[in-house]
């Protein structure tokens, strides 16, 4: 015989969980509607297959582990999606560092908000004697002391807030630092300079109110009105069912408004990278601009892109502004319901029996308990975009924490004392992507000797560079080191010079010494004059004091590539890679670089990737490397 009760299959029961990823607005009202039932009745709604409660109060318990399910859901009611969860992740894993300090910034918020209830107590209590005409020192005394404790409190809460959020942005810096080392200059190449650096900077900056103030309070957002919803039901239970059916209802609003601040965060960091992008292309590019007479052009995109910015953080604002206007009107209907329910009970007109002879002190405290009921809302709403932002910095730094990292080397560089043998054997390179960077290579460059990687562009004379550096992937062959196979990238245990040398805004001594600012004199001028640059810096005003602008500016490109030589020769590597590193010189430059390169070599192994000629002709060994055949 079919249940009289039973629920069609396809509809479903009211009290299953529904999950946070599909919960939707009309859900939220449907449980809205039977945890109120269940409150005032202790009954089943119509057609329902839950069976009806014998005993009110367990029937309200059980309201309030409903209510606590549904606040849960619906604050998490923006599930994120896979690739959201992977952000959700990496920002779990960047506050495993301050997970001390958030808990107890955390903890202190609690503290402070139970501290709270026994000030409104004491504070009810002194109004309620002010009233009777009874003294009132006891209780304001009382309620003196707690307001100190709770300021104490409120103090700790946001300092310990604080020192999460700062030790939480150290860590990132220097893990995406860490990370980016070990990438190598292949990674930084395929990125924008620009995002990256807008990633490292603003979006670093804006994990802060995450970690400093969102987080800690995400965790209060349902102990605390529950608890003090408790409190208010014990002194009021009219108040307490008031307290406990509106907590829901503004963590729903809370929830429906989260979820378009979120996208409005992520739209907001995607402009700003974009204008950092472009703002920085054109500001290299300039000088072309002008040649060509397209800076007013180029004006007006960089306007239109500040135009997206300052719509995007308009949005965010008025999304801001939403869920703090509709919890502040779901919270004054709360407290103004509370009010009236109090004040008809204490006048003898309250009709029901739920919530009738309240005493004075006991209806001034369920109304003083409503704003700290409700704080955590307001509180929450107004970092809400906070969660938002450090979503969208997360999903701006993941590419630098990416799964395709390369694995940290299980050894440390080896340390090279004198002028190694190096041997390729069969090495191959393969990227990720499945392209070829290196055929099976096999040659021999011999201690102290300089050994020419000759062929044309595209052959994978830098690769092979790179793979000695560990900023390629070696999927072939072995590489060894004086016989021994080598298991550890070079990095930092061998010099390097690219095609442009890396100078940075500082003096030609400062970059000279750029691997130890506490390198001796001496070693600078050995350095200096064994690559040819003190033959020039004897013309520059200060000497090797003379401070150089972005990216060299100031000296020529040959005499950049001559300090960045002496660089290598101050850091006494015995081992030097070269990458082409003439590329871009003149015919006289070269030839300067050239005659400081074979006084550089004596005592070291040079390795140097070139198709220049004059090179070629100075070195002691030439491996010739012949173009990949195309595929018909």
């Amino acid at each position: 015989m079919p249940q009289r009760n039973a629920r069609p299959a396809s509809r479903g029961r009211v009290a299953s969980p529904f999950p946070a990823r599909l919960l939707k607005a009309p859900d939220v009202i449907r449980r809205l509607h039977f945890i109120l039932r269940r409150l005032a009745l202790g009954a089943r709604p119509p057609n329902s297959a839950i069976p009806r409660a014998s005993d009110p109060r367990a029937a309200r318990r059980g309201a309030v582990r409903d209510a606590w399910s549904l606040m849960t859901d619906v604050i998490t009611a923006d599930s994120p999606k896979p690739a959201a969860r992977a952000h959700m992740h990496l920002l779990a894993a960047w506050g495993r560092s301050a997970a001390g300090l958030s808990w107890f910034s955390s903890g202190l918020g609690l503290g402070a908000a139970l501290i709270y209830a026994g000030f409104a107590w004491c504070a009810a209590g002194a109004l309620a004697a002010l009233i009777a005409g009874e003294p009132v020192w006891g209780w304001a005394l009382g309620a003196g002391l707690l307001a100190l404790a709770r300021a104490g409190a409120q103090w700790g809460e946001a300092r310990a807030g604080f020192e999460a959020g700062a030790r939480v942005r150290s860590r990132v810096r220097k893990q995406a630092a860490e990370a980016l080392s070990r990438r190598g200059p292949g990674f930084t190449e395929r990125h924008d300079s620009a995002v990256l650096t807008t990633a490292l900077i603003d979006g670093v900056e804006k994990l802060d109110g995450y970690f400093a103030r969102h987080q800690p309070l995400a965790r209060l957002i349902a102990p605390v009105p529950l608890l003090l919803a408790g409190l208010a039901l014990l002194a009021s239970p009219a108040a307490g069912v008031i307290f406990l059916a509106s907590a829901p209802v503004l963590a729903a609003a809370l929830a429906l408004t989260g979820i378009g601040a979120a996208a409005a965060a992520r739209g907001q960091l995607d402009a700003l990278r974009r204008m950092a992008g472009r703002f920085n292309d054109r500001l290299q590019a300039l000088e072309t601009l002008n040649a060509f007479n397209a800076a007013g052009r180029e004006r007006e995109g960089l306007a239109r892109a500040a135009e997206a910015f300052r719509v995007r953080t308009m949005a965010i604002l008025a999304a801001a502004f939403l869920s703090s206007g509709a919890l502040e009107l779901i919270a004054s209907i709360a407290l103004a319901a509370v009010a009236i329910q109090a004040a008809l009970s204490l006048s003898g007109a309250w009709p029901f029996d739920l919530g009738a002879g309240v005493s004075v002190q006991a209806g001034l405290f369920a109304l003083l308990l409503a704003p700290e009921i409700y704080n955590p809302f307001r509180r929450l709403a107004a970092t809400y975009h906070d969660r938002a932002d450090a979503l969208a910095a997360a999903e701006a730094l993941a590419p630098v924490f990416g799964a395709d990292e390369p694995a940290s080397p299980g050894a440390p560089a080896p340390f090279i004392a004198a002028a190694p043998e190096v041997r390729f054997i069969n090495a191959a390179c393969r990227y990720p992507d499945g392209r070829e960077g290196l055929a099976p290579l096999s040659f021999t460059a011999q201690a102290g000797q300089i050994t020419a990687l000759w062929g044309p562009s595209g052959v994978g004379k830098s690769t092979a560079l790179k793979l000695l550096m560990g900023y390629a992937p070696l999927t072939g062959g072995e590489i060894r080191l004086d016989g021994q196979t080598l298991n550890a990238p070079l990095t930092g245990a061998a010099g390097w010079v690219g095609q442009r040398a890396r100078l940075f805004h500082a003096s030609v001594r400062e970059n000279i010494a750029l691997f130890d600012p506490d390198l001796p004199d001496a070693a600078i001028f050995a350095a200096a004059d064994a690559a040819g640059v003190s033959a020039f810096t004897a013309s520059l005003p200060e000497g090797l004091d003379t401070a150089l602008g972005e990216q060299g500016a100031g000296v020529s490109g040959g005499q950049a590539q001559r300090i960045a030589l002496a660089r290598a020769l101050a850091a006494d590597r015995k081992l030097i890679l070269m990458d082409e590193p003439t590329a871009h010189l003149d015919g006289e430059s070269e030839q300067r670089f050239i005659e400081a390169l074979k006084i550089a070599a004596r005592g070291r192994t040079v390795i140097i990737a070139t198709h220049s000629p004059a090179v070629r002709a100075a070195c002691h060994k030439v491996i010739s490397l012949e173009p990949r055949a195309q595929a018909a």
